[in-house]
């Protein structure tokens, strides 16, 4: 295989390992306008990637010299996505660290893998599982449509906004004071828009409400409760 021009620059993105959350990550960086290298060894996969992703490659990423070849040392950013072998994954990894990949980021299929690649130096470890556990845990709590994690005890979730709550300024509804939480911006339709003082609710819309994770699943769930008994 003839090596590839180098390439360093922010919007250049490898992904190692295209399967169902590898290729997904992929097309999505790709759907947003990266420039994505896909790597994988079953040739279906890599075939089935062609004219989806800018480059797609079929290798052995555990062998030193496809790391090479690829040029995969100079990606600011590489993601090893490989689930099924975590021997895999970890061969992987530690080929890409140790040819100078500026921030790897590396897909965990358990705690303790998870706690191998962290020991190897890996910058940034994901447990799309086990985070995806948390996340639905939130929103069941709350009863929200949608959750992010800031951090282990501040968070946001999208909340369907009840009629009690709409044609009033968040002044004076005192959000904050009253439940310990923000509404930092609203939707009605499609787009998502920046909310301040003066921003009034509309019933049936949706508000993303912020702060620490007790307070928004709390004030979640009393929406929720507040819509089924004003149906």
């Amino acid at each position: 295989m003839a090596r590839q021009q180098r390439i360093r620059h922010d919007s250049a993105i490898a992904v190692v390992g295209l399967g169902r959350f590898g290729a997904a990550l992929a097309i999505e960086l790709a759907d947003h306008g990266a420039e994505v290298l896909g790597v994988d060894a079953d040739e279906a996969i890599v075939q089935s990637l062609h004219g989806t992703l800018a480059h797609v490659v079929q290798g052995d990423s555990t062998d030193p010299a496809l790391v090479e070849q690829l040029g995969l040392g100079d990606y600011a950013r590489v993601v090893v996505a490989i689930g099924s072998d975590v021997t895999a994954s970890i061969l992987t990894t530690s080929q890409l660290l140790r040819a100078g990949v500026a921030e790897v980021w590396a897909k965990a299929i358990s705690p303790q893998h998870a706690v191998i690649l962290d020991q190897l130096g890996v910058h940034h470890v994901v447990s799309p599982e086990a985070d995806m556990g948390r996340r639905v845990a939130h929103m069941v709590r709350g009863s929200s449509d949608d959750y992010l994690e800031v951090d282990s005890r501040y968070g946001a979730m999208l909340v369907t906004v009840p009629e009690q709550l709409a044609g009033v300024p968040l002044r004076e509804l005192a959000l904050q004071r009253q439940h310990g939480v923000t509404v930092v911006a609203t939707r009605h339709g499609e787009d998502l828009q920046n909310a301040n003082l003066e921003t009034r609710l509309r019933a049936g819309g949706a508000m993303l409400v912020a702060g620490p994770t007790r307070e928004v699943e709390a004030f979640a769930a009393l929406a929720a409760t507040m819509r089924a008994r004003g149906a």
